[in-house]
């Protein structure tokens, strides 16, 4: 009985950090264009048309996971 208490109490460990894992990826995604509009609206940042945004949005979001990869190196 102890035994395969351990092994659901391991098994549910396990599925909630990779549920945890997939949340934090989608959470990430989202957030990345909240960020980008709160970086816009703090530098009074304004774009010509959409295709301007979009590109320069690209440009952003390229930056701050480079930024995050530098720093989460350790570096």
């Amino acid at each position: 009985m102890a035994l395969e208490t351990k092994i659901i109490c391991v098994t549910l460990l396990i599925m909630g950090f990779w549920a945890s894992q997939a949340l934090s990826q989608t959470l990430h995604q989202v957030s990345m264009s909240e960020r980008y509009e709160e970086w816009m609206a703090r530098y009074g940042r304004t774009y010509k048309d959409i295709a301007d945004k979009e590109k320069r949005f690209k440009i952003f979001k390229d930056n701050v996971e480079y930024i995050e990869s530098v720093n989460n190196a350790g570096n």
